[in-house]
């Protein structure tokens, strides 16, 4: 008696998850390009895959396959070992996604979403006055380990007032250093109610260049140029032709870079004199209300 292939008694979504990715060490930035990656995988070939996660926050607030429900599958690690998957390790991940991304400079899409957060949303929307334009704004002042892509508070404090003098309604998504106004859904919620998103190089720039690629946004950045500089020999041995960058993913996104000087900084009680990150709150302002009436008028 001939013994079957097994694969051929497996659903087709069994087979359509062809490896697993472990995403225990991304941070929330990187989890969105690990997602835009796979989900250009999958649309070019239908597959899905599995994943590793023991993340100590992330894992909970923000599995990939609760919002990425086509491109990821939740298998537990005992269903990836008796699936024999071998692992998609994706390299330096935003080398791998800069130069994937000028290939096919596709926007991403959350694939599922709970009910209750657009409910939530329309909400929002719905309590702000009408003809003041939504902007949200991630204020990326709780980053210690980078003081170059960091902001200072004074900075983002005269954007909000600036544009509020223009006419928009602006919230804050971290009114406080290291303070959210709510969780993940919340701020997915908030970001559905948005006009426009400004941010920085952090996670939540990410998330929205996925959830909202049809509304602007603008990214305040530093100059990338030294990581470039750290990342050339690697990029030279994988034979990409782009650098390393670290900006969302979508092809419609006004770009401001930030500039730098020395500055005092706290560290505890010691202070330290270091080059940080500046930009002017009031002319970004501008930009971005000149972004919000060129989406008007495309």
């Amino acid at each position: 008696m001939q013994t079957p292939n097994p694969s051929q008694d497996e659903p087709d979504d069994k087979r359509q998850v062809t490896a697993f990715v472990d995403c225990s060490t991304m941070r929330l930035g990187d989890r969105m390009a690990c997602a835009w990656m796979a989900q250009q995988r999958h649309r070019q070939s239908g597959e899905r895959f599995a994943l590793i996660d023991h993340h100590p926050a992330l894992s909970r607030d923000f599995p990939l396959p609760r919002y990425f429900g086509e491109t990821f599958v939740d298998w537990s690690e005992a269903q990836i070992a008796a699936a024999a998957l071998p692992e998609w390790n994706m390299g330096n991940l935003w080398l791998t996604v800069t130069n994937a991304f000028a290939a096919h400079p596709q926007a991403g899409r959350f694939e599922t979403l709970p009910p209750a957060i657009a409910a939530q949303a329309r909400e929002l929307a719905a309590a702000t006055p009408a003809g003041r334009p939504r902007i949200l704004i991630h204020v990326l002042d709780d980053a210690p380990y980078n003081l170059a892509r960091r902001w200072r508070r004074k900075d983002a404090d005269a954007l909000c007032n600036e544009l509020r003098r223009l006419g928009a309604e602006v919230v804050v998504l971290n009114p406080a250093s290291a303070q959210f106004i709510g969780s993940f859904e919340r701020m997915l919620a908030e970001m559905l109610a948005a006009d426009l998103f400004i941010g920085g190089d952090t996670g939540p720039s990410h998330v929205f260049a996925l959830l909202c690629a049809d509304r602007p946004q603008v990214a305040v950045y530093p100059s990338m140029l030294r990581d470039q500089q750290n990342f050339a020999a690697e990029q030279a041995s994988l034979g990409l032709a782009l650098p390393w960058n670290s900006l969302p993913k979508r092809p419609t996104l006004r770009v401001i870079e930030m500039k730098r000087r020395r500055t005092l900084i706290w560290r505890g009680w010691q202070p330290l004199l270091r080059r940080a990150g500046f930009f002017d709150g009031r002319d970004i302002a501008h930009q971005a209300m000149a972004e919000l009436a060129a989406h008007a008028k495309g």
